[in-house]
This record gives structure tokens, sequence and C-alpha cells, in this order.
């Protein structure tokens, strides 16, 4: 997350090997990056994880930390509101596609569109990175 022009900004990168422009639902249907969701979130982080803030955890993101608390209290008192971009690249041609969406986690426009320079050689070279 990062502020854009004074407001929260949700940044998510997906990877697909088509042109993809789906995100995650959870389990009541509401999209990722969606006011709904967000706002669910920032109640559980809030109220729940806040404590934790600081100890030791094995979650992909490591421990809790306040900032982070601190964050989702901010969403929370904005009633989930922030503006979500998606980013999205074809990892067979890439080609990546920008995307602005709205509160429900709909695509409202399309920010930029591009190939990535030396695609084939990046992805050979990401590739056996991580062998």
């Amino acid at each position: 997350m990062t502020k854009k022009d004074g407001r929260l900004a949700e940044w998510e990168a997906k990877g697909n090997n088509q042109d993809s422009t789906s995100v995650a639902l959870d389990i009541n249907r509401n999209r990722q990056g969606s006011r709904d969701k967000n706002l669910v979130r920032a109640q559980l982080m809030t109220r729940d994880k806040a404590r934790k803030a600081g100890l030791p955890s094995d979650r992909q993101g490591g421990p809790y930390t306040a900032e982070e608390i601190d964050l989702w209290g901010e969403i929370d008192e904005l009633g989930g509101d922030k503006q979500h971009i998606s980013v999205h690249t074809n990892t067979d041609t890439g080609r990546v596609r920008v995307f602005e969406r709205d509160h429900r986690g709909n695509i409202t426009q399309t920010l930029d569109e591009f190939e990535l320079e030396n695609f084939n050689e990046l992805k050979q070279v990401i590739g056996e990175a991580f062998k």
C-alpha cells in the first residue's frame, strides 16, 4: 500500500499465462481490493491481530507491525475505501496491463498497457534464479 494523490492506494501484481484480469474472491464473494473486503480485513486486523504486533509469526509477511495495524486502522476509519490498482502480466508474452478498480473491485479504466522489452531473456534469467 502507498499513498497516491493523498489517498491510500493498494497495488496488486498478478502473473498469469493468459491475458487474465481476474482478482481473488473471499468466502463472501467479495473481490480482492473491494471496499467490503477491505473493511472486513481492517476490522480483523485492528480487533484481533493488533495484540500480535511485534511477536514472532510464521505468516508469509513475517510478524505483524504497529505500522501495519495503524494502516488498517486508517482503512477502517475510511469504511474500507481506498484506491485499488492491479497490474496483470501475461507470463507467456510479457504483455502488461495496469487497471484502476472501483469500490467493488471492477475495472474502471486502463491506466497503462505495454510489452516488457527483452521479455524472453528476462524470463529465462528469472527462471534460472529460482531453480
